[in-house]
């Protein structure tokens, strides 16, 4: 512009006619423009059982910080009949919503095959441990009450358990030497580092979707000990795997397969 030109900043009222200042999670004090519409979000969710949808995962943008509208999404859910309900809030209370989704959904995706699993678990037994305290280990090495856990926090629980391991069992505090960890399954290898203490990450990614969860850094190579060894102008190994039955021979169950294994 020229010279004398100036501008005036005209401030807009808000865009809504009333609301209820309310305390968020941090103590500050936070405005709530509009209450969850439970009438239009029960026929929302009433479609959603017609289609055969049990588990469900609820992701509300702000929800980090104001938990009360997830929290009451979760309620009506649970009274019209799903048998799972995550809640972003309560899975991974972060800031990024999309990645906070991921997780949200990947929750309730696996905890309810975890819980079949843990119902099968508890039924081998004769007094179903009632009496007796049993813990889960976690993606993040640490262990959990089996009540609590959950999907979102089991992705990796397994690999975490070899970290685990050999870091106990391998590594010698008196020289330092980090301790490389090669853990191959069936249909993929795990590795990992310990180096006199444990290497955690907080956003991973499993199978192209990112998870907000703490875990070890454990990298999955998509090759195990039932992968196929072929020739692709240079030895390869790789896919399609033949299921997480090798013999010592590296053969399999499939005595008509002609094709070698890695194996154990």
């Amino acid at each position: 512009g020229g010279e004398g030109m100036g501008a005036a900043v005209c401030m807009r009222g808000p865009l809504y006619r009333g609301s209820v200042p309310s305390p968020g999670v941090t103590g500050d004090s936070l405005v709530v423009q509009r209450p969850v519409d439970l009438a239009v979000l029960r026929r929302d969710l009433q479609r959603l059982l017609a289609q055969g949808i049990r588990s469900l995962a609820v992701v509300l943008l702000h929800s980090y910080a104001w938990p009360a509208h997830e929290q009451q999404v979760g309620a009506l859910a649970r009274e019209l009949g799903f048998q799972h309900v995550s809640l972003s809030s309560a899975v991974m209370p972060m800031v990024r919503a999309v990645p906070r989704g991921y997780t949200a959904c990947a929750d309730a995706y696996l905890s309810p095959c975890i819980g079949r699993y843990l119902d099968g678990f508890r039924a081998s037994f004769t007094q179903q441990l009632q009496d007796t305290q049993v813990l889960f280990m976690r993606s993040d090495g640490g262990l959990t009450p089996m009540g609590q856990f959950s999907g979102s926090r089991a992705i990796l629980s397994g690999p975490a358990g070899g970290v685990v391991g050999y870091a106990i069992t391998t590594y010698r505090q008196e020289d330092g030497q980090a301790v490389i960890g090669f853990d191959m399954g069936g249909t993929s290898t795990d590795v990992s580092r310990y180096a006199g203490e444990y290497e955690h990450v907080f956003e991973a990614t499993t199978a192209g979707i990112s998870i907000q969860a703490p875990q070890l850094d454990i990298n999955t190579v998509a090759a195990g000990g039932g992968s196929v060894l072929f020739f692709r102008w240079v030895p390869a190994c790789g896919l399609p795997p033949r299921g997480p039955f090798p013999s010592p021979t590296c053969g399999f169950r499939d005595p008509g397969w002609p094709r070698p294994a890695v194996g154990p």
